[in-house]
C-alpha cells in the first residue's frame, strides 16, 4: 500500500471521526489544524487506525508523531514490517 493510499484513508476516518465533510489532510498538518480534533477525538482516530490496518501502536510512540507525514510513514513502516 502506498503512502497516497494509506494517507487516502487517514483523511477518511479523521474526517468521519471529527465530522468534517470532504476534509483533505496533508502530510504537514497536524491535529490542531483540524477544528474538532481533540484529545479524545484522538483516542477514536487511533483506535480506528489500528484497527483498519490491523496495527498496534505504542502509548510512547504515538507521542513523538507530529503531523500526519509522520503518522502516514508509521503507518506504512508497520505494515511493511508485518
Amino acid at each position: 500500500m502506498s503512502n497516497e493510499e494509506i494517507l487516502a484513508q487517514v483523511s477518511d476516518i479523521v474526517d468521519e471521526t471529527v465530522g468534517l465533510d470532504g476534509l483533505v489532510l496533508e502530510p504537514s498538518m497536524s491535529a490542531a489544524d483540524v477544528d474538532g480534533w481533540d484529545s479524545l477525538t484522538n483516542v477514536q482516530i487511533l483506535v480506528s487506525l489500528e484497527d483498519t490496518f490491523g496495527i498496534r501502536f505504542r502509548t510512547g510512540e504515538i507521542a513523538t508523531i507530529e503531523n500526519i507525514g509522520q503518522l502516514v510513514e508509521r503507518i506504512a513502516a508497520r505494515l511493511a514490517s508485518g
